[in-house]
């Protein structure tokens, strides 16, 4: 499965705020960080904890991916989040695969 497959079934999952099938798209030892490098989560456990307090409180939540760009084994989306705040937010997110699953992810906002 190409990059873009896995990130676009991750996305899927997301806007069905379907939490182990997103959470499959992840390696065990993913890390997201924030723009500057901070971790926002380490780990499936962190992962599926972080993740399942937003589907719960968001249930409009939503991702719709503006741009993307697949660069090897990084696939890079401009995305508009809407339905945690009164305005969509717009971010790029940067993910990396190995083995078929994202094992890092940079959120930049």
């Amino acid at each position: 499965m190409s990059g873009g497959a896995v990130v676009d079934r991750i996305v899927e999952a997301f806007n069905r705020r379907d939490l182990e099938a997103f959470a499959s798209g992840y390696a065990e030892e993913i890390v997201i960080e924030d723009a500057r490098g901070a971790v926002l989560v380490r780990g499936a456990h962190a992962l599926r904890a972080r993740y399942r307090s937003m589907f719960a409180a968001s249930p409009g939540l939503a991702c719709v991916v503006l741009s993307r760009v697949c660069v090897g084994e990084y696939v890079v989306d401009e995305e508009r989040i809407s339905g945690r705040s009164a305005e969509p937010e717009r971010l790029v997110v940067v993910y990396h695969l190995a083995g078929g699953l994202v094992d890092h992810e940079r959120i930049v906002r």
